[in-house]
């Protein structure tokens, strides 16, 4: 059924007076004329009489006359939602991301919450492999994962992450030692590790990182969660290398402690799939860029 005739009907019913109702749907009276006699042709049904006050709902006008008026206002809202999807202005976005993110991500996805009402957002905490199956596929419009990425995926520096060692501060020496006695402290100490699968990236920083200064850790348990392992470290059954912005979540009975030298910094970027267009995600990288 074409809405405009149903828009037609609604207007004049409520107007009865076809020079109104005209003016109201911005054309001529011939025109509105045309448009009744086609829904009636449609219906098979005289929706108006022409009286002394105007034109006039038949019983049957009166009938349809509320289920007409509710189809044009859901055409309305439908019309409402369809310009919000197209100016990314309404609709969903999925984003990823990892611990290195954590702290950060969130304050931007309330910022584009309080100028995008209409937006559903979700937020998803997974490795940097995940995340990059899922842009390709386009089950995530936009992620914050370890750079470099290839083709055709894309995106901008965010932010500069550090390797840190986290120790119940109890465990810790009584002065700051030299570089000899850190290596001989870290050695000395039972560890605590992610579990590889877990943040593959991350896993794999750590390593190089032990490997170039030649640490083999005697690791004592493995977890699948940040939270678990920093609860670990806490209650002194290890010490663990784990990424700067983990602190925001340390107990305070944690010590982190910055690392440096090779491998102990790499960068994070906001990532997207230039090739799926995307109005929303292109408003949230927008906010994020100005």
């Amino acid at each position: 059924m074409d809405n405009r005739l149903l828009r037609a009907f609604v207007i004049l019913a409520a107007t009865r007076n076809y020079r109104e109702a005209a003016q109201q749907l911005c054309i001529t009276q011939p025109a509105l004329s045309k448009q009744i006699k086609a829904l009636e042709h449609a219906l098979g049904i005289t929706l108006f009489v022409r009286g002394r006050r105007g034109a006039l709902l038949t019983h049957p006008g009166e009938l349809l006359l509320p289920k007409a008026a509710e189809l044009v206002e859901l055409a309305g809202t439908f019309r409402h939602y369809a310009l919000g999807v197209a100016k990314g202005t309404t609709g969903n976005l999925a984003i990823g991301f990892g611990i290195s993110a954590l702290k950060t991500v969130p304050d931007l996805i309330a910022r584009f919450r309080r100028a995008y009402p209409d937006v559903t957002v979700s937020l998803e905490d997974l490795s940097s492999a995940q995340q990059h199956a899922r842009l390709l596929s386009g089950q995530l419009q936009l992620a914050f994962m370890r750079l470099p990425v290839d083709p055709p995926l894309q995106g901008r520096r965010f932010m500069s992450e550090s390797l840190v060692l986290a120790a119940n501060k109890s465990a810790l020496p009584a002065r700051d030692p030299d570089m000899r006695m850190w290596r001989h402290f870290l050695l000395a100490q039972p560890w605590v590790q992610l579990l590889p699968d877990k943040g593959p990236g991350l896993y794999q920083q750590i390593e190089q990182y032990l490997r170039f200064n030649q640490i083999s850790p005697r690791v004592v348990q493995q977890t699948r969660d940040m939270q678990t392992l920093m609860a670990l470290v806490a209650a002194g059954v290890g010490i663990a290398i784990v990424p700067e912005s983990a602190a925001h979540i340390a107990p305070r009975n944690i010590a982190m402690i910055p690392l440096q030298g090779a491998y102990a910094r790499w960068e994070v970027g906001m990532i997207w799939n230039p090739t799926l267009a995307d109005p929303v995600r292109d408003e949230f990288i927008g906010m994020v860029n100005a």
